[in-house]
C-alpha cells in the first residue's frame, strides 16, 4: 500500500510528539528538571495528595518528618540538625556536689508550657548506707527520680529514700537522662480524675486511646 509523503511526515511528527510526551521531564520554574515533574517554587494544592510508592528508609539514612504548620505550609523536621526542632529530645544531666544523695529541686529551665519532660534513667555513683529504724531495721532503698513543674519550668528530684552516702565526705554524682517532648508536636490530653474507692485496683472509664 502506498502512503503519501505528507502522511509519512505526519506519522513521524506524531511519533516524535508521543515520545516527547511519554519520556520528557517537565519543569515549572526551572529549565532543567531532574524528575518527571519538578516545581521550583511554592505550590498550593486544594485536594488530596496520594503517593503511590514510598522509598524504604535504610539503616544509614537520616530520619526526617513532615509537619503541617497552622498556616497550611509543610515543613520538615531533620533530627540530624542539633539546633533544629524535633518530635523529642534526649538530654542527660550530670549533677554533682549535692547534699549527699539528695537532689530536692533541680531547675532545668525548660518551659512547661512548650515542653513535657520525663526521666528515663538515673544512677548514683557512691556506696550507700541504709538507714535503720525500729520499724524497719532491714530497710532497702530504690532510687526515686521524677520531674515536676514549679514556677513554670520543669524540675528534677532525685533521692535514695531511707539511705545516705556511706562516707559523708564523698561527693557523689547523679546521672539522669530525660526525654523531652514538644507540646506542639504531640497530642495533649487533659487531666483525668480517678477515684479508687479505698482499693488498689481501678479501670479507666474511657480509654484516652482506643
Amino acid at each position: 500500500m502506498y502512503a503519501p509523503k505528507s502522511c509519512s511526515i505526519l506519522f513521524l511528527a506524531l511519533a516524535l510528539l508521543i515520545g516527547q510526551y511519554c519520556f520528557s521531564q517537565v519543569g515549572i520554574g526551572t529549565k532543567t528538571p531532574r524528575k518527571t515533574l519538578e516545581i521550583a517554587g511554592d505550590a498550593e494544592i486544594s485536594g488530596n495528595v496520594e503517593i503511590g510508592v514510598y522509598k524504604s528508609l535504610g539503616d544509614a539514612d537520616t530520619s526526617t518528618f513532615l509537619v503541617q504548620e497552622t498556616d497550611g505550609t509543610i515543613k520538615s523536621l531533620d533530627v540530624s540538625n542539633p539546633t533544629g526542632a524535633a518530635l523529642g529530645y534526649i538530654q542527660e544531666y550530670v549533677i554533682t556536689n549535692m547534699e549527699e544523695d539528695w537532689v530536692r529541686n533541680f531547675d532545668t529551665g525548660i518551659d512547661a508550657t512548650d515542653f513535657t519532660v520525663i526521666v528515663t534513667s538515673a544512677s548514683f555513683d557512691r556506696e550507700l548506707d541504709i538507714t535503720e529504724s525500729n520499724d524497719a531495721p532491714d530497710n532497702s532503698s530504690l532510687p526515686y527520680t521524677a520531674t515536676f513543674v514549679e514556677a513554670g519550668t520543669w524540675r528534677i528530684i532525685a533521692d535514695y529514700p531511707m539511705a545516705a552516702n556511706a562516707y559523708a565526705s564523698e561527693i557523689g554524682t547523679w546521672v539522669i537522662k530525660t526525654l523531652i517532648f514538644s507540646n506542639d508536636l504531640s497530642k495533649q490530653f487533659g487531666s483525668i480524675d480517678v477515684f479508687m474507692s479505698d482499693g488498689s485496683i481501678g479501670t479507666a472509664i474511657t480509654p484516652v486511646i482506643d
